[in-house]
């Protein structure tokens, strides 16, 4: 593992405060661009975080310090989107339901023993990973879809200058 535990804590420990910094004063326009077909909006993206943190992320973790080695299924986040509830995707209910998530995920990383880190869990995608491994992916997850808000923006300004 090429970053610390530590690390990996502050790296999910600073998303939600990233995501207002991102998102502060953005009109829904800018929220709803799309800066390509088949490319999520900043709001897509706020919403795909809030459901993965509530219903994968977290999940996934829970399952393999509770169980022997589970077998973890595919989420297919495009299908899931689809049909998702999509009754509070207001920018103030997804940041707010984001943090709420967040900080109960961050509440049973902290709790996890030494032991807990090294238990193991199998999902077809990823192989064979540990507790560890797993909050490993979901940092890199934050930071991907961070990078990919930033880029939106970048998208979205540079397409309101060229008008």
């Amino acid at each position: 593992m090429g970053t610390s535990r530590t690390e990996l804590v502050t790296v999910l420990e600073q998303t939600g405060p990233t995501l207002q910094r991102l998102t502060a004063g953005l009109s829904d326009d800018a929220l709803d661009f799309h800066p390509g077909q088949d490319e999520w909006s900043i709001r897509e993206i706020l919403a795909h975080l809030v459901d993965d943190e509530m219903y994968v992320m977290r999940l996934r973790l829970e399952r393999i310090v509770k169980e022997d080695r589970p077998d973890l299924v595919p989420h297919d986040e495009k299908k899931w989107y689809s049909s998702r509830n999509t009754t509070r995707d207001r920018l103030d209910e997804l940041l707010a339901d984001f943090r709420l998530q967040r900080a109960a995920s961050l509440g049973i990383i902290k709790m996890l023993r030494e032991e807990d880190w090294a238990r193991q869990g199998y999902q077809p995608e990823y192989g064979l990973f540990t507790a560890e491994g797993w909050l490993e992916h979901w940092g890199a997850h934050d930071t991907l879809h961070l990078r990919q808000i930033e880029g939106n923006l970048k998208a979205y300004r540079a397409r309101a200058n060229a008008s």
